[in-house]
């Protein structure tokens, strides 16, 4: 009899969990969403929905647009096109306009955290230049696996990272920090991966450069791969970083003061006609002169995010916070932080002419 009991408990169970089961056709499963402000204050919502009825064209959708007084409200209006309502919990990209970045960032995502069918698993990009709307109908247009597009330039370029929204609002939480995005545009018909925008609380503040994307991600130990030049013309000397660690640590007799240590394995990729890189000595000369551009690169970088961002993007209140360091609580704290930069090159291979010395 204790047999049937259990059999039946289980029984149950497993079919009351299929109460909540729905057929993937009777789903509008979304790819993509865009969110855009229109000029009256209103959530304009451009959503790419898989065509589960075309099996051969896996990588095409149908596009939706709607406009309503919240993003809720703006997304739900697409029933009154699609019969079936969007599902969230597969979407892949979520792409803001400016707009919204600076204005509305945190009331907008505020309807996707709360989403009981959704998931926090997706890549939040900023529009840089363009409507939110049109990004990811490119998207839908050009067939663009933007996953596959941000991988990619994350692991050779280092001008981005593949932080979800898991990960931003991670750090978004943590004292003395402030967060930064991905941002994509289309250029020439062609979407690319763009500068990363930089954010003060929950308002973005404007865009790193391309090559403080990448400094960013090596101060941040996101950086993958990159290339690194020294020097000009026929004195340059090219590099490819195939690693590198950043440490951040308070001074031990200045708390003020916030000291790097940055450490890159590195390959010599090419040099100018007057570089010679055949000995101990030549090497040397070379490690060195990567290490002062990296250097002064740095130094540049963190000056500008103190003086003229004024956004803790590296998470120096963050360190002072876990340190017990109260000097994050004072409005102005960044410019009061003094910086000292230390970087070791270590050339793994000058360019396969000779073996590793």
């Amino acid at each position: 009899m204790r047999k049937y009991i259990i059999a039946l408990l289980i029984m149950v169970i497993v079919f009351d969990g299929l109460n909540n089961l729905r057929e993937v056709t009777d789903l509008a499963i979304v790819k993509a969403i865009g969110i855009d402000m229109t000029e009256d204050g209103q959530y304009k919502t451009t959503a790419i929905v898989i065509d589960t009825s075309n099996k051969e064209a896996q990588n095409e959708g149908i596009i939706y647009e709607s406009i309503g007084e919240s993003v809720h409200d703006s997304a739900r209006k697409i029933v009154n096109e699609s019969p079936k309502k969007l599902y969230l919990a597969q979407m892949e990209t979520l792409v803001l306009s400016e707009d919204i970045a600076k204005n509305n960032f945190e009331d907008t995502l505020g309807f996707f955290i709360r989403d009981n069918e959704g998931s926090n698993a997706f890549y939040l990009f900023v529009a840089n230049g363009c409507a939110a709307g049109d990004l990811v109908k490119s998207i839908n247009e050009e067939q663009i696996n933007i996953k596959s597009l941000l991988n990619t330039s994350a692991k050779y370029r280092g001008n981005c990272n593949l932080n979800s929204l898991n990960d931003i609002l991670k750090d978004k939480m943590k004292p003395g920090i402030d967060i930064t995005i991905n941002s994509a545009t289309i250029d020439n018909e062609n979407i690319k991966i763009s500068d990363m925008a930089y954010f003060k609380g929950w308002s973005m503040k404007g865009y790193l450069t391309d090559q403080e994307s990448i400094l960013y991600n090596l101060l941040c130990n996101n950086l993958n791969n990159t290339i690194l030049v020294a020097g000009q013309s026929d004195d340059r000397i090219g590099a490819e970083i195939i690693s590198s660690k950043t440490s951040m640590s308070l001074d031990k007799e200045n708390n003020n003061k916030i000291n790097f240590n940055i450490k890159i394995k590195a390959n010599i990729s090419e040099t100018g006609s007057n570089v010679r890189i055949l000995n101990s000595e030549q090497i040397e000369d070379a490690q060195n002169s990567l290490e002062e551009r990296v250097k002064a690169d740095v130094n540049d970088f963190l000056l500008k995010i103190k003086n003229e961002y004024d956004s803790d993007i590296i998470g120096f209140g963050n360190l002072m916070y876990r340190k017990k360091d109260d000097l994050y609580k004072e409005e102005n704290y960044l410019s009061q932080i003094e910086t000292d930069v230390n970087v070791e090159v270590d050339i793994q291979n000058q360019g396969g002419v000779t073996k590793k010395w």
